[in-house]
């Protein structure tokens, strides 16, 4: 090598073997799947060791046993995929990777197996003269935008291969190359454009943090502006996380990315609301705050839409403390989105039930508000719905009826679990009045049964000249406690059946289904209680 060219010899040699007439069955081109087009592995070795006499040589050999052109050799490939100049690149051989580059500059557009350029390979293995060399052949080909498999670019893997001490002391190969990369985009004004593979924002965040993310935004302003498949700017993405730092820089350097929407129609701030992020919604709250009863996505819903239909309580919460201006707040507890629904439909839709807690207990909600197929949220919630103490649906109506959310006229005249069967309200309630009336006899025997023997305890009382007049005799025995416990226990639960009954008069329908239901457990535990209390001895 002699200024960076090949030397004379191996150069005219290699232009020789390139001008060669061969017959035209030499030009045959070998599909992928041909066996021939496996590389020769006498020819791998001196191409990996930069031996570039014994390439030449080797090259000739392959030519006239395989009977192929010379720029059909160098298509040949390892079973990896990597092309010759894959092979010099990775092995960090200039003479051989620049002989093949000055004749054949068309190999650079090669990818293997995994996508990957040559590029790729030299910055994977942090060759940075290999490097150097293919970033100035790339320009006419843009390959320095070009992703591979796994959708990452040059500078995306030059992000990840700076090692731990590369950046702390900003020297070694790994943050040379970065360098480079990042210098090479620098120079095209249309970079952000042309990138093809995820943000290198990203890339620096996730390997590094936000050291190197403020390294790159610095280099690469335009970078933020970036996009990924799902239309999703860097903020986006970093606001599904809890990277308050980044998220913090991000909106120092570029405040308007928090109005800026994904394919979907969200703002970064929805993004944080669904996932549990309260330092990024404080952030993003500050920025947008003015218009943040106006701020929805393509279904039309604000940020509490979407934190209630997510189920996060927390975020609601915060929504509520951060937002100081009331009519705010009341404007987006009240708000409907395109399907009609507030915040309460969705939490009611999905059984949240912390979420529906909270909303309801604020008095600027307005529970009576319809949906665009005229339900309530207790409507809801009942739909589709079967009320039993397995589905906790039955604990989001319970929330719903307490708190007093109506339903709308037409919807107690079937059961959920009946809706399209035909039935009428008639047999079911009086099923259910028959089984109330039933449970509530059972129940009133019980809890009298029991508080009689609770007060006529058997072996009597401890006489006046006895220890411990007026107590029972058996007090300390182990049996009589265990009577007393369950005993009690017993009471205690048949008492509360007939509390629970007592919500069966009501006229909604569903109030009495829920009692019923309830009821029925509790009548279960003071069964149970008293059998252990009478099976003492």
């Amino acid at each position: 090598m002699d200024d960076g060219e090949p030397r004379a010899a191996p150069n005219e040699r290699f232009e020789a073997l390139k001008r060669r007439a061969v017959p035209p069955d030499y030009q045959k081109e070998l599909g992928d799947d041909d066996l021939h087009k496996i590389m020769d592995s006498d020819l791998y070795e001196p191409t990996e060791k930069g031996d570039v006499e014994k390439f030449i040589h080797e090259l000739q050999k392959v030519i006239e046993s395989r009977k192929l052109a010379l720029s059909l050799i160098l298509n040949h490939v390892t079973p990896s995929g990597n092309s010759l100049l894959h092979v010099a690149a990775s092995s960090g051989n200039n003479d051989v990777m620049e002989l093949i580059l000055l004749h054949f500059p068309n190999t650079m557009a090669q990818k293997n197996y995994s996508e990957d350029t040559s590029l790729h390979v030299a910055v994977q293995d942090q060759r940075l003269n290999e490097t150097e060399k293919l970033i100035g052949r790339t320009r006419d080909w843009e390959i320095i935008y070009w992703k591979n498999k796994d959708g990452k670019s040059s500078l995306n893997l030059a992000i990840e291969k700076c090692k731990y001490l590369d950046w702390a002391d900003r020297q070694g190969a790994g943050w040379e190359i970065f360098q480079l990369l990042s210098q090479e985009f620098a120079r095209d004004e249309a970079y952000a454009d042309k990138i093809q593979c995820t943000s290198p924002v990203l890339a620096a965040l996730e390997e590094w943090g936000e050291g190197m993310l403020k390294e790159i935004i610095d280099r690469l302003p335009k970078l933020l502006h970036v996009r990924d498949e799902k239309g999703r700017t860097p903020l986006h993405v970093v606001a599904s996380g809890r990277y308050f730092s980044a998220v913090k820089l991000l909106l120092e350097k570029c405040p308007h990315l928090a109005l800026q929407t994904d394919e979907n129609g969200s703002y970064p701030i929805h993004i944080a609301c669904e996932g549990w992020s309260y330092s990024v919604l404080s952030e993003s709250i500050k920025v947008t705050w003015s218009d943040l009863a106006e701020i929805k996505n393509k279904n039309g819903q604000n940020i509490l839409h979407v934190a209630a239909k997510a189920g996060n309580d927390l975020v609601v919460y915060w929504i509520f403390k951060l937002c100081s201006e009331p009519d705010i707040t009341k404007k987006l507890m009240n708000s409907k989105d395109v399907d009609g629904n507030t915040p309460l439909h969705l939490a009611s839709m999905h059984n949240h039930c912390e979420v529906m807690r909270f909303l309801t207990k604020d008095k600027r909600i307005d529970s009576c508000l319809r949906n665009n197929d005229g339900l309530t949220a207790l409507d809801v919630a009942m739909e589709s719905r079967s009320l039993s103490t397995r589905n906790p649906a039955l604990v989001g109506c319970a929330i719903l009826i307490v708190a007093g959310v109506p339903r709308s006229k037409g919807q107690d005249v079937l059961l959920p679990r009946e809706q399209g069967s035909g039935s009428s309200k008639s047999s079911p309630a009086k099923w259910i009045k028959d089984q109330v009336d039933t449970l509530m006899l059972v129940a009133t025997l019980v809890a009298s049964i029991t508080f009689a023997v609770g007060l006529t305890l058997p072996c009597g009382y401890n006489a006046s000249g006895d220890p411990h007049p007026g107590t029972t005799t058996m007090l300390y025995h182990g049996a009589f406690q265990v009577f007393v416990i369950a005993n009690m226990f017993a009471t205690y639960n048949s008492i509360l059946v007939v509390v629970v009954l007592l919500w069966s008069p009501s006229k909604d329908f569903y109030v009495a289904e829920l009692a019923y239901h309830l009821a029925g457990p509790l009548l279960s535990m003071a069964f149970t209680g008293m059998s252990v209390a009478f099976l003492q001895p």
